[in-house]
Parts: structure tokens; sequence; C-alpha cells
């Protein structure tokens, strides 16, 4: 006399699993520049002696930036800008998906957030070259500044104090988008771009991640380049 399993007959429900989106070196530039845009912006403010900081805080901006497009190139999936860089068609879709239920899911940035990376990296290499050319025609030049025409100077120097503005209402869209999917979706971006841990449903596969010292080493390169730019060249 056979007797059946308790479980016999039933499906398992397939459960969620928790995986590493996001890599060390993307989350160090996420925050990193966090720190330093606010520094840059406070600095800008204040200006004075001050102004000294704000350059070093541009200089390290580029640096970051310069890393971030050629991570956006060679580095992990969800890094990677062929990963997360969708057309107009793909951005509406996921749009629409959010007026429902739940939006599609993606491991690491979604149609629109990967918009709106782009849009904050131009930017930012927008605002941290044209501060490379600067003159606040008081006693304030950047180091290439010497480089050009002063007509050239002039037209940076108005590009600088005008994509301020753009970018720092960019940041307070980015921030107003983790608040709402945070407090509406009930999905934490945050608390990822910390830990690179997230959830991920059931079966999804998990994003492959490069070597963080790739990453690192990467960033060096960057930092060494900006710091001949500005020493070097500058002064040359």
């Amino acid at each position: 006399m056979s007797t059946a399993r308790p479980d016999a007959g039933t499906i398992k429900t397939p459960t969620p699993q928790m995986a590493r989106v996001w890599d060390l070196p993307v989350r160090l530039f996420h925050w990193t520049l966090v720190i330093l845009i606010v520094v840059s912006v406070t600095t800008g403010k204040i200006g004075g002696n001050w102004l000294a900081w704000h350059f070093y805080s541009g200089y390290l901006i580029l640096a970051l930036v310069l890393f971030r497009i050629v991570w956006g190139l060679i580095g992990s999936d969800t890094a990677r800008f062929a990963g997360f860089v969708r057309g107009p068609s793909q951005i509406f879709a996921y749009a629409r998906s959010m007026l429902g239920g739940p939006p599609q899911f993606h491991a690491g940035h979604n149609p629109l957030g990967g918009l709106v990376v782009v849009l904050m990296l131009i930017l930012l290499l927008t605002q941290a070259t044209t501060g490379l050319f600067v003159d606040d025609d008081i006693a304030t030049r950047g180091p290439l500044a010497d480089k050009v025409a002063d007509a050239t100077v002039a037209l940076m120097t108005r590009i600088h104090r005008i994509n301020i503005n753009v970018l720092l209402a960019c940041v307070g869209i980015h921030i107003a988008a983790a608040l709402f999917y945070l407090f509406v979706k009930k999905d934490n971006l945050i608390v990822p771009m910390f830990t690179g841990i997230k959830t991920l449903p059931a079966g999804h596969p998990e994003p492959a991640l490069r070597n963080s010292v790739v990453g690192l080493v990467v960033a060096a390169i960057a930092l060494g380049f900006v710091i001949w730019l500005v020493k070097v060249y500058g002064k040359g």
C-alpha cells in the first residue's frame, strides 16, 4: 500500500531571487558624483577663495564622466549603454506600462531611466568641459582659457552659466523619479545603488558583472588624463 507525499500534485511557485546587479565602479561613480555636484554648486555660489575647490571638484567630475562613458562601452551588463539605451517606441511602451500595474521589470536602468542617464552625462560633460575655459572677468580663469580666443572663452562661460540650471533641473527630475518609484510603485531603487543587490523576478537572468579592478583602472586612467590636461597641457 503506497502513500502519497504531502506535496504530491502541488505546483511550487518560483520565488524571487536576490542578485548583484550594480558593480562597485558604478556605485562609486554614482555616490561620488552626488557629493561632487553638491560641492561644485556650493563653492560656485560662495565664490571667492572657494572657487579653487570649485575647479578641483569640476576636474574630478570630468574624470568621472570620462570613466562612465568608457565603462558604458566595456563595463558590466547593467553599466553598458547597449543594456539600457532604447529607442522612442520602447521608451513610450515603458511609460505606458507605468500607468497601469507594475511597470516592466529591468535589472538595471529602465528605458526612461536610461534616457535620463544619457542626458545627465551630456550635461555633466558640457559643464565640466566648458569650466576649463571660463573667465569670471575678476580673478578666475579656467586652465585652458588661454588656449582659445576671447570669443570662445566668452561663449564657454555663457554656456557654463546656463547649462548648470538645466543640469540641476535634470538632477531634480532624477530625485523625483526615485521617490516616485519608492513611494508610489513600492520599488526601492536607492538601496540597491548602495549595496549593488536587487530582487529579481523568478527566472530572470542575473546580469554579468565585470571585475571591479578593471573599472578602477579605467577610472585611474581617466583621472590621469584630466590631470595631464590641466597641469601639463593647460600650463604648456
